[in-house]
């Protein structure tokens, strides 16, 4: 992959580079934010890792100003901050993943390599089932034609379970979707997030039997209708 490191810590982004570079990847490093945001406007990359304490921008203005423009480059945030209402806004603004500093080189490459993936797996095309499509440039559903806003986890989380109609998909495989992987997510916060989306697509079509049903002691399984 093409992979865009936004670090103005020449130690981490010198380490980072080369433990990208050794696992194939070709690497461009920037020192502030808004350089990065210039070079990740430009589309050539396939992912990128974002500092928050920049200079020139920070981490959160970078978010906002590349996914404001339409950016859908996956971002995964490196941070010395822990603090969960700074991570939130990072995924509210559109990160998808983050990992606090110091960090494990090989964790970090195992985060790099799932976004690869997740990329890999999801056409351009968002999925139709049933009375419900996703609109992924719009980032909606629609429901009998009724436009539906949701909130970027909740896209990758309706966009998973609806790849997988008719079948189980693991609390695991959600939080995958929604977090990353190894993210360390509360247990009741994906409960959270399926309760808000079942609200937001519920149909009185749905005789009280939601989309997104919980089967319980595995994960949840979206039934067309």
């Amino acid at each position: 992959m093409n992979v865009l490191v936004i670090e103005d810590d020449f130690r981490i982004a010198s380490l980072v580079e080369r433990a990208l570079i050794e696992e194939g990847h070709r690497v461009v490093v920037s020192g502030d934010g808004r350089e990065g945001a210039d070079l990740l406007l430009t589309g050539q990359f396939d992912a990128a890792l974002l500092d928050i304490f920049l200079p020139e921008m920070d981490g959160f203005e970078v978010l906002e100003r590349v996914r404001t423009q339409q950016c859908k480059t996956p971002i995964l945030v490196l941070t010395a901050v822990d603090a969960v209402p700074k991570i939130v806004r990072a995924f509210d603004l559109g990160a998808d993943d983050y990992l606090v500093k110091p960090f494990i080189v090989e964790i970090l490459l195992a985060r790099v390599g799932a976004i690869a993936r997740r990329v890999a797996n999801h056409s351009e095309e968002a999925p139709e089932t049933g009375s419900v499509v996703l609109d992924r440039g719009r980032r909606l559903a629609l429901r009998h034609g009724k436009e539906i806003a949701l909130t970027k986890k909740q896209f990758e989380l309706l966009d998973t379970l609806m790849r997988r109609k008719g079948l189980i998909t693991t609390r695991e495989q959600l939080i995958e979707a929604g977090w990353g992987i190894q993210a360390d997510v509360k247990e009741n916060t994906l409960d959270v997030y399926i309760h808000g989306l079942r609200a937001k697509l519920e149909d009185q079509s749905d005789k009280g039997q939601p989309l997104i049903r919980t089967v319980h002691g595995s994960g949840y399984m979206f039934v067309a209708t």
